[in-house]
């Protein structure tokens, strides 16, 4: 074998292990991927779960508010309009705080899954 045909042999290998590498790069970034692609979404479903579980209790506590005031007041049309404007104004403080309460938690919860 002379120097030429040696020189073509090893360029041949270092293509192979060259195209070997690449195929398990993205084998790696496809598996990462999934990875956090999986983290994330587990993530969103138990806050979505979480939230849903929540909100029935809020409706539930709320409805036993309206009641409760509406007989110490006299006026049920009174205690639920009570219970709905206290949500009113709720609503309006996390609509003004919306970035700060829940825009950027959301934002670092889903950014830490995919940079971790």
């Amino acid at each position: 074998m002379n120097h030429s045909e040696e020189l073509l042999q090893t360029a041949g290998e270092t293509m192979e292990y060259a195209r070997q590498y690449a195929r398990q790069q993205v084998e790696y970034y496809r598996l990462e991927f999934a990875g956090r692609l999986a983290k994330t979404t587990a993530a969103l479903i138990t806050l979505v779960a979480v939230t849903s579980v929540v909100a029935l209790s809020m409706v539930l506590l709320s409805i036993a508010a309206g009641f409760y005031l509406g007989g110490v007041w006299g006026s049920y049309t009174q205690g639920f309009l009570a219970v709905g404007g206290t949500y009113f104004l709720v609503a309006a403080v996390i609509y003004l705080m919306r970035h700060r309460l829940v825009t950027n938690p959301v934002l670092a919860v889903i950014l830490k899954a995919f940079l971790d």
